[in-house]
């Protein structure tokens, strides 16, 4: 007896091959009926007997394409109407509440092969993709996903392609951005001053590689914007693309084939398997010590931030053994957001790059590489950007009535987030709002993301820091707003992440975020849930006169922090001896110190690792946040096992740590003991924080700790304060598919938001 269901399938089911799959599969089993895109959704409408019909439901769910998630199934049972065939019908708007566009998926196996291949048309054609890689989120101008809804409709299928295209048997069957030599993207060569003329194809390429054997950077298009390479191997070239970026000392990602890793790195079986994801992610791998990878790729660093070729074009670019380790690092100066035009990379890159290897295929919005490294075996997320998004997070169940909240996120590090109908969009990594061109990108992400979604905020949250940009956008353009602290928006993150219940036990360390009583919080112990928190313990609050310039001149923070613990008077000779201290500039502030100043009052975390960090490595310029902290962890030795003991005391109610062990750490030094100090200092950090939790916990009858904030990026921190607390028999949260830090900020406003408007509180 024939049946007909129609099913709708919600999630990441456009652009990854999934009507293609669907088609073939009911094809298998020998149904009738119709597969169609309805905006953000695939509707089929299918007939066939009961028995074929429930193989596959059942298939459908269990063998989708490894691109297509799934996130809502449903199914109705109707009344045949006697269908003959089955078809892919075109596509027709419908709810746009999902972005429905997949991320950008990195060259598949298959159409590797395909390049390879001598008698294939796609022999060495750098812009081959199927239903299974290729660029998504960056050509997508809409919803649905259609080969006349991307940037792929100014390039009409040659009658070869045209012919794949349609045909189920094909792998190219709807791949909406196939192109072949004849009807696609064309790759050009433009020299940069002073070079020969311009060239396309097989001599563009030899063109770049020419420049990049003879120490020259080249900035290469690919899918979300400009990167700027140089041979990793070439001390000087690496040295040069420095100066000219004006980036001194933070760490170059590298683009490595698979061989080239194993020579230069030691990956885990997990990080293995991260690099190679679709996803193609910069992962922090430990670098061989004999590894002839430059000094000057990541300057006192432990770790390389290392990612495979996941464009047509950079296999090419890397096919040759003496280019198989490239610097790629974003195409901008420092500080400036990414270049993703041709005409705009020309303007802006043109003192940095010898020339340009680019393409006519538009980027439509920049995004950067994802990075993160590896946990074990779980990964962690640190920059969210290419091959991560736009992917949605379901946070509870979909409510048609949910009030729709835009987040703004903070200003340093940058994402924005919309959450409506149970849903949570987490942009790609913006950076800092402090720039006009970055500002310019923050604003049109958050047009772009309402518009796809095809919605309005009914509030719109954001931090309280009353100076942050971020803060003065929302407050300046929309009409409901809602402050949330900053270091509860972390632990909303965590919370939210993991759908946790009940009160959670917060431990959120990071730099600096602005306190409900005016001062600046960073070390902070919360309870309570995504609606409300209590401070119940934090950090030894110092008074501080040293403002942003601290933490480029990291020697300030010293000598505030020794004057603020009564440690100057014993130490001053030392420190200044150490550091090198300029007098005047010293005189000056000690001044101040002894004044009547206020300052402000700060329980920062991070700027403690900022502090030991320089007495450390006698630094008094910092280039970069966390750079300082990043060195401190890369001189940990897990073979130490002695510890700083911090003091931990209750008052009024709160647990509050001193950040008193500078003593000790002079003393180490003094008697050169400096390869010791890191580890010491990180194992008693960790140590002094799980036992304040843990007393914590016990008092108020939490199981749950979540940890949350920029400093629980640190290996090292987060693997010592979770192992002791889980061996006390403590369940402990940690950031995992967002960051830890101000990545993630926009996610846990918008919980805050939305639990404070379900509760009437907003």
């Amino acid at each position: 007896m024939t049946e007909r269901v129609r099913v709708t399938v919600a999630g990441t089911v456009q652009g990854v091959g999934f009507r293609p799959f669907v088609y073939r599969l009911a094809s298998e089993i020998g149904l009738t009926g119709e597969v169609c895109n309805r905006g953000s959704i695939v509707t089929v409408d299918v007939e066939g007997c009961g028995g074929d019909l429930a193989q596959f439901l059942r298939r459908l769910q269990s063998e989708a394409p490894p691109a297509a998630r799934i996130d809502d199934l449903g199914v109705e049972r109707l009344r045949p109407v006697g269908y003959q065939d089955l078809k892919i019908v075109s596509s027709e708007d419908g709810d746009r509440v999902s972005f429905g566009i997949p991320a950008d998926l990195a060259i598949c196996p298959d159409c590797l092969r395909d390049m390879a291949e001598p008698t294939s048309r796609y022999y060495r054609y750098p812009f081959t993709s199927c239903t299974q890689c290729g660029p998504r989120y960056t050509v997508s101008k809409r919803l649905p996903f259609d080969r006349e809804t991307t940037v792929m409709e100014d390039f009409p299928l040659c009658p070869e392609c045209l012919r794949d295209y349609r045909d189920p048997g094909s792998r190219r069957f709807h791949a909406q951005t196939t192109a072949c030599p004849r009807c696609g993207p064309v790759l050009r060569w433009i020299p940069g001053e002073g070079g020969e003329g311009e060239k396309t194809g097989e001599d563009a390429l030899k063109a770049a590689k020419d420049v990049l054997r003879s120490g020259g950077v080249v900035a290469v298009l690919g899918i979300g914007g400009f990167h700027l390479a140089v041979n990793a191997l070439n001390e000087q070239a690496v040295r040069r693309l420095r100066v000219k970026k004006h980036r001194p000392t933070k760490p170059f990602a590298v683009m490595m084939s698979s061989e080239a890793v194993k020579v230069h790195c030691v990956p885990s079986a997990g990080e293995w398997q991260a690099l190679t994801s679709a996803v193609r992610p910069i992962v922090l791998l430990q670098k061989r010590p004999d590894s002839p990878v430059a000094g000057e790729v990541a300057p006192g660093m432990d770790r390389l931030g290392v990612f495979l070729p996941y464009t047509g074009i950079q296999v090419l670019l890397m096919e040759d053994a003496d280019l198989s380790a490239l610097v790629m690092t974003s195409g901008n100066l420092s500080g400036e957001p990414l270049a993703y035009e041709v005409e705009d990379g020309l303007r802006r890159l043109a003192g940095l790059a010898e020339g340009f290897l680019v393409h006519n295929r538009p980027i439509l919005r920049p995004v950067d590489d994802s990075v993160l490294y590896v946990d074990g075996d779980v990964p962690r997320v640190i920059r969210r950007g290419r091959g991560m998004v736009p992917e949605g997070f379901r946070i509870g169940r979909r409510d048609e009535a949910a009030p729709v909240v835009l987040a703004v996120g903070g200003d340093l590090k940058n994402a924005v987030a919309v959450a409506a109908k149970g849903k949570l969009w987490l942009s790609p990594h913006i950076g800092d709002l402090d720039s006009p061109r970055a500002r310019e990108g923050f604003r049109r992400q958050i047009e772009w993301q309402l518009e796809t979604l095809g919605v309005a905020p009914d509030v719109v949250a954001h931090d309280l820091h009353p100076g942050y940009v971020s803060t003065a956008e929302a407050l300046g353009n929309w009409e409901k707003t809602l402050g949330v602290q900053h270091h509860h928006a972390h632990l909303a993150a965590v919370i939210t992440e993991h759908r946790a219940t009940g009160p959670v036990l917060g431990v959120i360390l990071d730099g600096t975020g602005y306190g409900e009583d005016g001062g600046i919080w960073g070390g902070e112990m919360l309870l309570g849930d995504c609606r409300s928190v209590l401070r119940i313990g934090h950090l030894e609050p110092l008074r501080m006169v040293v403002g942003d310039q601290g933490t480029r001149e990291p020697w300030r923070l010293v000598v505030n922090y020794f004057y603020a613990l009564d440690l100057w008077d014993r130490w001053a000779d030392f420190v200044v001896d150490r550091l090198g201290i300029p007098a005047r500039s010293l005189e000056a502030l000690i001044r101040v110190l002894k004044s009547r100043y206020p300052g402000y009052r700060s329980s920062s975390a991070g700027r403690l690792f900022d502090v030991v960090g320089a007495l450390v490595s006698r630094r008094t310029e910092a280039t970069f946040e966390g750079e300082l902290p990043m060195g401190l962890e890369a001189q940990v030795d897990p073979g130490v096992k002695e510890r700083y003991n911090f003091h931990i005391t209750e008052r009024d109610g709160r647990w509050m740590v001193s950040p008193g062990i500078l003593d000790a750490v002079c003393w180490d030094l003094a008697a050169g003991r400096q390869d010791r100090v890191a580890t010491k200092f990180h194992r008693g950090f960790a140590a002094a924080w799980a036992e304040a939790a843990f007393r914590a916990a016990t008092r108020h009858g939490v199981s749950t700790v979540a940890v949350g904030g920029g400093v629980w990026q640190n290996r090292w921190l987060l693997r010592w304060f979770v192992e002791d607390l889980e061996n006390r028999g403590l369940r402990v949260l940690i950031p995992r598919r967002w960051p830890a830090g101000d990545g993630g900020l926009a996610a846990g406003q918008a919980a805050v938001a939305l639990a404070k408007l379900r509760e009437g509180g907003g």
